[in-house]
């Protein structure tokens, strides 16, 4: 009970379609009339087929919640899976709770068991085809051969036909199973047969009689002029066949009545049999001339379905807007935040509690797919919006007590992706009429598969984005071994790959505040450079130990082998990190690696490049790499003080450096001292 009312749970699927809501609108408005709720719980898909989607959709069902509910009525037809059906059962039974399976294809212990009668309406149609239209040629077109619900309807036809002396011919008879395209293929047999046009086709089923209308229509036969048809099972569809076919359907409201009938006997607590059966209705209506085919009839149908088309393209519409939008969103927030805009009916979006990092450790259909607390989100237009209610899972929604006011069924639908549960949206569906409720039901489920698409994106994104990170720390990581290795073999290059790297970003971040740099030095080049720093004397490693370590000044030889270090750093970097950093890093890292030593008159090496034909990543590493030379101790030489350094590159501006480069590193001066002290 919630309150003093009595909570009916009904477990259906694919509630977007208008033969389920066929079923289920006139049950919840019986309950509705006398102080009941309705929570449905809706699959997607009808689960026939196992697969890692379906078992996320079933979980679904475990969100009934026993505390809350009276009777739980299972609609088995619509979910197509026994192992699904069967743990509903088992875990009602165990709580409890009374459970009614409707239309199930076998019978269900624990529960009671509703089936229809479906062979006394048809006999009812055999009937009066013979008897009141008095025909005699008379066609049938079955199901599948040998499928027991066709071979029933088989029989009864073969049985009113020898019961008033009609002979069964094989002529007029052929299997269209239960679907349009073997149909039309009888037809076109019946057509050519020498027996002639019948006066009458019986189909098994709707869709069937459906499809004769349309290949009668199509050789200019009129029905029920001509030939009349008929069909069985009372699909949505039928309601805009012309002619509307005689055919034999549940009457919904007496089937509404039915089950609350037995809803109240359970709840008075009288034992209700396990087996009871509901009969089928025949309909005698246009298409075997017992109605008139009515112009305007045809005319509400087809501005019935326009209407419908045009308002499912606008939502689908609204729907594409809000994935675009959710495309690239980064985090929780965001994403609550766009389907507040879209959601166009009073709904709560529960998310497992760790939903934001959920890409880390996912819910799995068949293991815990949910938290027991929720994170909720509520979208209601009459009511003061509350963002983020944590509520238990035992509860369903934060609130029974407001739901109580409201009359509107609850649809619950599952967000997941595959078998990863990520949460589920609880809806208020509008039932004014049965109009309102179709499209809600539609736009719910719309709504709610949408959503599955947005956060599955956002869950690969957010693993995307972690594995980026990941893959940046690799990154990084090889870097910095690179150059360990140089310092491991030559103790003042790799003080000096420290400090060359802290003076760069100093001087890098400086420059791209002034106009003539700050296009060329964003952000992102930035950090490349920094990042690239500490490889622009990798190529020492190339550099035989006694030359690299030689503790007096070098011969004009060794000089010359000391120059090719920056060739072979430009090697190393092209080779070893193509498969793993971006070409435009490799490009910046190589060129610092290779040109630092370059001069802005062209008196350097390797390439005596000269002025602004030097990279600028290579003109601002030869400012910093010259200063770290002048202020460190040498074998050879004494450190100089940061002032005789800083003279010497104003000297050499112009000369050895890019003058507004080494004026920029000077204007720093301070910032480069302290970093001086710090890592000398």
């Amino acid at each position: 009970m919630i309150g003093e009312y009595v909570a009916v749970a009904m477990c259906v699927s694919e509630i977007c379609k208008e033969d389920v809501q066929g079923i289920v609108y006139p049950f919840i408005k019986r309950l509705e009339q006398n102080k009941c709720r309705a929570v449905i719980l809706n699959s997607c898909n009808d689960l026939y087929s196992n697969n890692p989607f379906n078992d996320g959709e079933a979980c679904v069902y475990e969100l009934l919640q026993y505390g809350y509910t009276d009777v739980v009525i299972v609609f088995a037809q619509l979910i197509k899976n026994d192992i699904v059906i069967g743990k509903i059962i088992q875990t009602a039974n165990r709580c409890e709770k009374p459970v009614i399976i409707v239309d199930g294809d076998r019978f269900y212990d624990g529960c009671i068991n509703i089936s229809y009668d479906t062979s006394d309406a048809f006999y009812d149609v055999m009937v009066h085809l013979v008897e009141h239209h008095k025909l005699t040629k008379i066609n049938c077109i079955a199901g599948f051969k040998d499928n027991p619900v066709s071979d029933e309807k088989v029989a009864i036809y073969k049985k009113v036909l020898a019961k008033n002396g009609i002979p069964f011919e094989e002529e007029r008879f052929g299997y269209g199973n239960f679907y349009d395209a073997p149909t039309e293929e009888v037809m076109e047999k019946f057509l050519n047969s020498p027996l002639g046009l019948p006066e009458a086709i019986v189909c098994i089923n709707d869709t069937m009689a459906i499809t004769v209308c349309e290949v009668l229509a199509r050789h200019g036969i009129s029905v029920p002029e001509d030939v009349i048809v008929t069909g069985f099972d009372g699909i949505e569809q039928e309601r805009y066949n012309f002619p509307r076919l005689t055919t034999c359907r549940r009457d919904m409201d007496k089937l509404a009545e039915f089950l609350y009938d037995i809803v109240s006997r359970l709840m008075s607590g009288e034992k209700v049999e396990n087996k009871l059966v509901f009969p089928y209705t025949a309909d005698y209506s246009e298409s075997c001339g017992c109605r008139k085919k009515s112009v305007i009839s045809i005319n509400k149908s087809i501005n019935k379905l326009y209407a419908r088309i045009n308002a499912d393209q606008q939502f689908d519409h609204l729907m594409n807007n809000m994935t675009a939008k959710m495309s690239n969103v980064l985090d929780v927030d965001t994403i609550t935040g766009v389907i507040k805009h879209y959601a166009t009916f009073n709904c709560y979006l529960c998310l497992n509690s760790d939903f934001a990092s959920s890409f880390k450790k996912p819910h799995r259909s068949n293991f815990n797919p949910f938290t027991t607390v929720f994170l909720s989100d509520k979208y209601f237009f009459d009511t003061e919006e509350v963002v983020y209610q944590n509520f238990h899972q035992s509860k369903l929604i934060p609130s029974w007590e407001e739901s109580l006011k409201r009359t509107e069924p609850l649809i619950v639908t599952i967000i997941h992706n595959q078998d990863n549960v990520h949460g589920y949206l609880a809806a208020y569906a509008s039932d004014y009429d049965f109009d309102s409720f179709s499209i809600a039901a539609r736009r719910i489920q719309k709504f709610a598969i949408n959503i599955d698409n947005c956060t599955s994106s956002y869950i690969q994104q957010s693993y995307l984005r972690a594995s980026n990170a990941r893959l940046r720390d690799i990154q990084n990581k090889i870097i910095s071994s690179f150059a360990d290795l140089v310092e491991s073999r030559d103790d003042f290059t790799g003080q000096h790959i420290k400090r060359t790297s802290e003076y760069l970003r100093l001087l890098v971040n400086h420059l791209a505040g002034k106009q003539n740099y700050a296009a060329q030095l964003m952000e992102g080049q930035r950090e490349m450079m920094i990042k690239a720093a500490p490889l622009h004397d990798i190529g020492k490693i190339k550099i035989p130990d006694d030359i690299l370590n030689k503790p007096g000044r070098l011969t004009a030889e060794e000089f010359e082998i000391i120059k090719t270090h920056t060739m072979e750093g430009h090697s190393i970097i092209e080779k070893t990190l193509s498969n793993i950093e971006s070409r435009e890093y490799i490009k910046i890292a190589s060129q610092m690696a290779l040109y630092p030593h370059e001069k802005w008159d062209g008196s350097g090496y390797p390439c005596k490049l000269s002025g602004e034909d030097i990279p600028l990543c290579a003109r601002i590493m030869a400012v910093v790499d010259v200063f770290d030379a002048l202020t460190s101790k040498r074998v050879y030489k004494e450190a100089f003080t940061s002032e005789l350094a800083f003279d010497i590159l104003a000297e050499s501006r112009g000369s050895h450096f890019d003058p507004e480069i080494a004026d920029a590193f000077i204007e720093i001066r301070e910032q480069v001292n302290q970093v001086l002290n710090e890592l000398q």
